[in-house]
């Protein structure tokens, strides 16, 4: 049997229900009947009818006993409940009803007690609040102590509101408003303080650390040649700080949703720091100071600034120890401070753009109109800043009171006043003065006092001096690219620390600098030992002394190079300037190189500086192999110095003894052409060994310093033969051709003058041996001693050897001596002409004459003169007759030219009282005769 409950029918359905239309059939049916059988099967029929439907209802009743016990169960309950319901619903009524009667009769007394219990609601807020007003005092205490300042801020407001407002009637509690209005006063200030803190000292306090980080690393300071490529590279790419500081000028701050939210479960709420300026911003403008605080920001920025630069210029003064220190390294911790500073101003200008991102937030948040500054305003003060410190490292202030350079130099920031030249005041003349007065003198102390405290926070890493821009122009460039990429300035314009800078460089440092070195030569070769003190710079044994003033002068265009390098930007005027210096210098040494040649008046001119004036002798000696050869070793070695490789000496392709014989021969007889016939006096020759020494000492410096201004050159321009590892300026370091060939120019001049003191000794030699050799004199026959001229001229010979090999290369005094025999030999044949007669003394003396001189020359060159053998063979044929020496040619061949021999024929001639014109002509013919058979090849 199924125990499920019954089922309540659908709603809207209904039961069918039976119609008594079948009873009234089956009474019709009875009554219609007319005899008893009929109605007895109408009942039987309805007896059975009914036992079929008591037996279905008994069925369909055991079947559902169940579902009917429980039905008459729930109905039982239902009734009980619905009874139940009924008595309460009419007690309820019952006692509305006496309710009702009882509120008439106590309605007074009810509305009396509802206001009172009204009032004591009042009271006991007012009591509670009271309460939480005692208690704000404490928790501001703590909401300060942890920097909570958002909670402190709304928490104090409320406090201040409440007092003001609904509590201001409270006498007790008036005292502790006004504490509470004081401390919101209080609140500002130290909100302020904070954020000045968190945009200034923990913004550079962490530039700090990380600088100190990145320096145990990579070293303390950047080398001088990483800081000129820092500028060069800082024109191709930008770095990871500038384009920070671009993006961050570019936040939103459009939108108007400044919800910031303090967790005071945080146990460092300055960790972030952004959040923590957020949060301050917000307090600010809970505290109606938004335009106030924008403005002391605005106010203060300058100040605050400076503070950092002291902060930290203390700061590297104390980690470095500076007090007892060299100078490179004060130059290196200047510009150590210079970089340092330059972080922390970028790392600023970021905070200074969130703060600005929060307070437009916070005022279109609180409906605030606020004029709030731009970033530009914030880049204008560091520039400002920058000055300031620039005047106090370089020294500006000396150097505008220089009136001659004063009037080009200006200050284009908005603190130009610091800089500009106060108008004199016009003294006065006082009857008395109170100086030694007891006020006087106390005021005077109390002004000493503020001075010295002052100059106690004010230090300086290196002492002020225009020079300082050498080691921080790069940097500040470098700064000054970015400042003007924030502002975004249009193609050529320039932000006014660029133009104050620029000013100071060409109107001040380069002017000012070309002006000292211009003194400085001046000074140098004007001393008394200027052209006679040398230095020898290299212990090698090639290596000869160099004058001192020109080893002075050519460092000072070492420092000049230095400031090139240190200020790339300004190589067109640097090399100008160069130029100029390098043109007096150059003026100064060719008047020391006349008042040498030229020692007296014009009238006594040397012979070899007049010879030198011919530009064809000149060619003509230029174009002679031994002076060719020289000049290609001295290339040869420039080049391995610009290297900087050190190779064997460079040898050219040697040449035959017969080519020797015959370049030297040609030079003898072109200079005995010109030299031979008319003599040279004693006052055309340099007899003092100390001038010759000098003007030794002048080629070798001269052709020193050429080399170094030719380098100085190369390094503007990139030879493509130079080794990879040659250290050649950047292509940053802009300079026009026009300026580079004025240099390279200069520096030609500069090798000139050393090739031409060079030829001058080459040919003062050769013209000395024509003065000595051709110069009549007595001597004594009985004697078997040389000449006196000839003993004289071997003594100056060793002489000028000794100092030249003190003051020249070797190859230089190679190339003076080289060739001397030969000149000696054709002088003293050719002088054969000149002599009346000879006998056989005469040819011994002669003889003794050219081994006197090829003993000394054979000392100087180290080598046999084997040309002086030819003149000693000459003078041999003086022992022979006419017919033995014509025999000679034509059995031996000719020794001598045709000119030689018939000088000797005629010698002969006149040594022999016997013979007369008609036999010498006779033996000139048979000589040409005999020559053109068998050809001349001497």
């Amino acid at each position: 049997m199924d125990n499920s409950p019954p089922i309540k029918p659908p709603r809207g359905v209904k039961p069918i229900k039976e119609t008594s239309g079948l009873l009234m059939s089956v009474i019709r049916t009875l009554s219609a009947s007319e005899t008893n059988e009929q109605r007895e099967r109408e009942k039987a029929k309805l007896e059975l009818e009914y036992e079929l439907s008591d037996k279905k209802l008994g069925e369909l009743v055991s079947k559902h006993e169940s579902d009917l016990t429980q039905v008459m169960q729930v109905f039982g309950t239902l009734s009980q409940l619905v009874s139940d319901s009924r008595q309460r619903i009419h007690k309820v009524k019952t006692n509305l009803e006496e309710c009702k009667k009882l509120l008439y009769c106590k309605k007074d007394d009810l509305q009396k007690k509802w206001m009172e219990g009204l009032e004591y609601k009042y009271v006991l807020q007012f009591l509670d609040e009271i309460e939480k007003m005692k208690e704000v005092p404490k928790q501001l205490s703590d909401h300060m102590m942890r920097k909570q300042y958002l909670h402190a801020t709304e928490l104090l407001v409320q406090a201040v509101t409440l007092g003001k407002d609904r509590l201001s009637k409270v006498e007790a509690l008036k005292e502790l408003t006004a504490e509470l209005e004081q401390k919101k006063e209080q609140l500002h200030i130290k909100l302020m303080q904070e954020l000045k803190q968190h945009i200034y000292l923990k913004t550079s306090q962490k530039v700090l650390m990380l600088r100190r980080q990145g320096s145990s690393r990579e070293g303390l300071f950047n080398s001088p040649l990483q800081r000129s490529l820092e500028l060069r590279i800082s024109s191709r790419q930008k770095s990871n700080i500038r384009k920070n500081l671009l993006d961050s000028s570019k936040l939103n701050t459009s939108s108007n949703d400044f919800d910031v939210v303090e967790d005071i479960d945080v146990l460092d709420p300055e960790s972030d720091s952004t959040h923590f300026m957020a949060i301050l911003v917000k307090s600010l403008a809970l505290l109606e100071k938004i335009p106030f605080s924008v403005n002391e920001l605005q106010t203060e920025m300058q100040n605050e600034l400076m503070h950092i630069v002291q902060k930290t210029t203390h700061h590297i003064y104390d980690y470095n120890s500076l007090q007892s220190v060299d100078t490179k390294t004060k130059y290196s911790a200047l510009v150590e401070l210079v970089q340092t500073i330059f972080d922390q101003f970028k790392q600023i200008g970021q905070a200074h753009i969130i703060v600005l991102d929060h307070f437009s937030k916070a005022s279109k948040c609180h409906n605030v109109d606020v004029n709030l500054y731009s970033i530009k305003n914030y880049w204008a003060q560091v520039q400002g800043v920058l000055q300031l410190m620039l005047n106090d490292y370089l020294d500006i202030q000396n150097i505008t009171s220089d009136p001659q350079l004063n009037d080009s130099f200006t200050n284009p920031n908005d603190i130009s006043s610091y800089f500009s030249r106060r108008k004199p005041q016009s003294k006065k003349k006082s009857f008395f003065k109170f100086d030694g007065s007891t006020s006087a003198l106390t005021m005077n102390e109390f002004k000493d006092s503020q001075v010295n405290n002052k100059k106690k926070d004010k230090i300086l890493l290196c002492p002020a001096d225009p020079n300082n821009i050498l080691h921080i122009f790069v940097p500040f460039m470098c700064f000054i690219e970015d400042i003007e990429q924030i502002l975004e300035l249009q193609q050529g314009a320039q932000c006014p620390l660029h133009k104050f800078l620029s000013d100071y460089v060409t109107d001040r440092f380069v002017t000012r600098r070309h002006i000292e070195t211009l003194r400085k030569i001046e000074d140098t070769v004007r001393m008394a030992d200027a052209w006679k003190s040398t230095v020898l710079l290299d212990i090698t044994t090639d290596y000869k002394p160099l004058l001192v003033s020109t080893v002075t002068v050519e460092k000072f265009m070492k420092e000049w190079r230095t400031v090139l390098e240190s200020l790339p930007l300004y190589g067109e005027t640097i090399i100008k300037y160069v130029c100029n210096a390098l043109r007096d210098y150059r003026e100064t040494c060719n008047a020391a190189y006349a008042g040498i040649v030229q020692p007296h008046s014009e009238d006594r001119r040397i012979c070899s500086a007049a010879w030198l004036k011919d530009e064809d002798i000149s060619r003509f000696l230029k174009s002679l192999p031994n002076w060719q050869n020289l000049k290609a070793q001295q290339e040869y070695q420039a080049r391995n110095e610009r290297r900087k490789t050190v190779r064997r000496e460079h040898t050219m392709e040697e040449e035959s003894p017969e080519e020797i014989r015959q370049r030297n021969r040609r030079e003898a007889e072109i200079l005995a052409s010109n030299l031979g016939e008319g003599g040279v006096g004693a006052g055309e020759i340099l007899s003092d060994m100390n001038l010759l020494k000098e003007l030794a000492q002048l080629q070798e410096s001269m052709e020193w310093f050429s080399v170094q201004m030719f380098q100085f050159a190369s390094d503007f321009r990139q030879d493509p033969t130079l080794s990879p590892t040659t250290n050649a300026l950047d292509a940053s370091v802009t300079i026009s051709p026009n300026t580079l060939q004025q240099l390279t120019s200069v520096a030609q001049d500069f090798d000139e003058l050393a090739n031409t003191c060079l030829l001058l000794l080459h040919l003062e030699v050769r013209v000395q041996c024509f003065h000595y050799l051709l110069a009549q004199s007595d001597y004594n026959k009985e004697t078997h001693e040389p000449d006196p001229k000839v003993l004289e001229l071997s003594r100056v010979l060793a002489n000028v050897d000794e100092a030249m090999t003190s003051s020249l290369h070797p190859r230089k005094c190679k190339y003076i001596f080289e060739g001397l025999g030969h000149l000696i030999a054709k002088i003293l044949i050719s002088s054969s002409q000149y002599m009346k007669n000879i006998d056989e003394g005469g040819i011994q003396r002669m003889c003794r004459n050219v081994f006197a001189l090829q003993q000394t020359l054979t000392n100087i060159t180290m080598t046999r003169e084997v040309a002086l053998d030819h003149a000693r063979h000459y003078f041999e044929l003086f022992f022979l007759t006419p017919e033995e020496i014509l025999n000679g040619i034509v059995e031996n061949g000719p020794e001598f030219s045709e000119l030689e021999y018939i000088n000797a024929f005629q010698l002969l001639s006149r040594s022999s009282n016997g013979s007369n014109q008609n036999s010498v002509n006779a033996y000139q013919k048979r000589l040409t005769s005999i020559l053109g058979e068998v050809g001349v090849t001497v």
